[in-house]
């Protein structure tokens, strides 16, 4: 029983980022309007919510959306003060922070924010 268990667990981890949006660097993203969802690949939420920004992006290839992994750049998380995982940072033009949110969005309720706040126009 344990053994098909760590293999059900292999095969599930092998595919678990199949359709996600895959992370970026802090340092790759570029200035100006976006949308950063910081999280981890082994959390559900945060796997979701990268399911649904992958679909969004695929969509609409120039949306900006990222996914910044904590694991991996803890200090980008202190930096921007996350305390629970998937959160949401939307930042406008001005580089400014204008929104927050912790946990998941609809499609509806990240697309409203993202026109909202004139984030992939």
């Amino acid at each position: 029983m344990k053994k098909l268990f760590l293999l059900m667990f292999l095969v599930v981890g092998l595919y678990a980022e199949d359709g996600m949006l895959p992370a970026t660097k802090f340092a790759d993203i570029p200035k100006g309007a976006k949308m950063i969802e910081f999280g981890a690949t082994s959390c559900m939420s945060c796997q979701e919510m990268d399911r649904l920004l992958y679909v969004l992006k695929k969509e609409n290839p120039k949306f900006p959306l990222f996914f910044v992994n904590i694991m991996k750049e803890m200090n980008v998380a202190q930096k921007f003060k996350i305390s629970l995982i998937p959160t949401q940072v939307f930042i406008d033009s001005n580089n400014t922070i204008v929104a927050r949110h912790i946990g998941k969005l609809s499609k509806q309720e990240l697309l409203e924010t993202l026109k909202k706040y004139k984030i992939g126009k």
